[in-house]
């Protein structure tokens, strides 16, 4: 997904498509238990139809009254779990509208999706709406929904309770196979956004956040959607049985290659892992809380992170441009994560010269092995000046002055940042020097990557540190890449008022949520991102937003002491090139039992 820049089609292409294709296709049985029934449905809700009823012909076909429109020999498909929930979906004739509905035949409470395709959204304001936009983007191909709660009328009152959202799933790991033999990870971090990893496309195996619903049917049978909002619009939906690991849905809307996919599936499930929430113990989720970041009110408002037209792309000429203002360890700073939980700042490399040599580069993914430098610095010398400033050169070369900041994560490790002034492409390093070891990593970081001229790229450097008080390395031992943190998940306060969930999912990717006021995971994302081991008490964990704001995040965790702390460096459009600190408190929260499927 974060490969792939999916064109927003035009409403002509996509309802000519979805018209085309009225019916989910399927290799399983369609369910024989409608057939012959008419069932005349009532929902709750300000947006809810004012009559929905069907008389179900076949297993193939239906008619329909939609608020009096009625519709004959409708092409539908059905599938069931344990012959009690049943999920039928199709098209209202002529149109690319749709119906996709959830029916307990034990209790006959049912929940009904409503879809449409199709928004216009906000480009370059802000999140908190104190910047206004500059203009809409239409997204035809985008599928929207309602969800309705409602019951079977069969000549009854209302049901005491109906359907409900729900926190029940929050924090649930879960394997996927289905019943054409693809396989997939899902996270549920936030009762806002889940996130998955596909494991059968090998560079698709980042993790993917999606804004999602969460339905509980009963303990047992559960909803599940997720939309694909910023990537490629589409629709998924399943019905799962949590008791016994099964489930059945279906995936509505448009492929990479602008195909319409409308296809019903089984699935069998594994649990991975059950993270702890964090919200009151009894609290069930049941009273829909207020979504985050809802920029589309009205009918189909949902929580939607469009991080694109929040931090717009930049030209190379306004990367430039952008540039002239700078923010070198500022106080303050406008970094979310920037935070009062960091560690100290470490002032004991002043007075004490060393040398950082550096013979084995990488980059951390291979998609972007094509975007090396050009020149990579691969030694340096340095003296620190005092406790804001250093002097720094490559061996031979002329001195140059830069601020720094440094912390001392775990015993006899330093970890240290500053820019390299004058570089053609802006670029910082972040050094990691273990005197007890003599071992030393860099994270060279510049502007402009494998992607784009404004989203941070960055190399990985692994060799050896020379001093006095330093350990003499062993000439075969190098810092390196680990997937000692896989499946870890964590929940991180950087101050008060800041603090969010992590979820290492993938050996090259993971995700964070941002806790919304009841301690309920909310607003999603997931980016590319590695791990490296310097000791046992000590792990680099780097990520690049990339599609996102473009920023580069480099922080060193000691899970002794469950601290972290690092830099944050990007560029943007309003506050410029930046360079700053941030840091927090860890608490474990669970982990997952996922290396096997890797």
């Amino acid at each position: 997904m974060f490969f792939t820049n999916f064109h927003p089609m035009t409403s002509e292409e996509v309802n000519k498509k979805v018209i085309a294709s009225p019916k989910a296709e399927t290799k399983l049985e369609s369910t024989p238990l409608l057939s012959g029934k008419e069932i005349n449905f009532n929902f709750e809700g300000e947006h809810k139809p004012e009559k929905l009823s069907y008389k179900f012909n076949s297993s193939f076909t239906l008619d329909i009254n939609e608020n009096g429109n009625e519709f004959k020999d409708v092409p539908y498909n059905a599938l069931s779990l344990n012959e009690r929930i049943v999920l039928f979906t199709h098209l209202i004739p002529g149109t690319s509208r749709g119906w996709h509905i959830i029916v307990d035949l034990q209790s006959g409470l049912a929940t009904a999706f409503e879809t449409w395709f199709g928004i216009s959204v906000p480009v370059g304001g802000d999140l908190t709406g104190q910047r206004p936009p500059s203009h809409h983007r239409e997204i035809p191909r985008e599928v929207q929904r309602q969800y309705h709660f409602g019951w079977v009328d069969a000549g009854r009152d209302k049901p005491e309770k109906l359907h409900t959202t729900t926190n029940r799933l929050e924090g649930k790991g879960l394997y996927w196979k289905n019943n054409e033999g693809n396989r997939w990870l899902s996270f549920f971090p936030s009762v806002v956004c889940s996130t998955t990893v596909h494991l059968d496309a090998p560079r698709d195996t980042t993790i993917i956040t999606y804004p999602s619903d969460y339905i509980r049917i009963s303990e047992k049978y559960y909803i599940y959607a997720k939309w694909g909002v910023e990537f490629g619009g589409e629709m998924h939906l399943y019905v799962l049985d949590i008791g016994e690991l099964k489930a059945i849905g279906f995936k509505f809307g448009f492929n990479d290659k602008d195909d319409f996919e409308y296809n019903m599936y089984s699935a069998e499930l594994v649990i991975t892992g059950d993270a702890a929430h964090l919200e009151k113990i009894g609290d069930g989720g049941d009273k829909e809380a207020p979504m985050p970041m809802v920029l589309a009110r009205g009918k189909g408002g949902r929580y939607a992170y469009r991080p694109r037209d929040v931090d717009v792309p930049l030209t190379k000429e306004e990367v430039i441009e952008a540039v002239k203002t700078k923010r070198i360890f500022e106080s303050g700073g406008s970094n979310i994560m920037m935070s009062s939980n960091r560690l100290p700042f470490s002032y004991d490399l002043v007075g004490k010269p060393f040398s950082l040599n550096f013979d084995h580069v990488e980059t951390p993914f291979a998609w972007s092995a094509g975007n090396m430098p050009e020149k990579l610095i691969t030694n340096y010398e340095y003296e620190f000046i005092d406790k804001e400033k250093l002097k720094w050169r490559e061996a031979g070369g002329s001195w140059q002055e830069e601020k720094y900041t440094c912390f001392n994560p775990a015993k006899g490790i330093y970890f240290f940042s500053h820019m390299l002034t004058g570089h053609s492409q802006y670029a910082s390093v972040a050094q990691a020097v273990d005197i007890s070891t003599g071992l030393a990593t860099c994270i060279f970081a510049r502007i402009g990557s494998w992607r784009s001229d404004w989203e941070a790229g960055c190399t990985c450097l692994f060799g050896t540190a020379k001093g006095e008080g330093i350990a003499k390395p062993h000439f075969s031992q190098r810092h390196g890449f680990t997937n000692d943190l896989l499946g870890h998940s964590y929940a991180w306060a950087y101050s008060d008022s800041s603090a969010s969930i992590h979820v290492y999912g993938a050996p090259r990717s993971y995700s964070w949520s941002i806790f919304q006021p009841n301690n309920s995971g909310g607003a999603t994302w997931s980016s590319p991102g590695f791990f490296i081991k310097l000791r046992e008490d000590a792990y680099l964990l780097q990520w690049i937003e990339e599609n996102c704001n473009g920023g580069h995040s480099i922080v060193c965790f000691n899970p002794r002491i469950m601290q972290d702390s690092g830099f944050f460096y990007n560029v943007n459009k309003h506050t410029g090139l930046g360079l700053n600190i941030f840091g927090g408190h860890a608490r474990k929260l669970g982990s997952f039992d996922i290396a096997k499927y890797f």
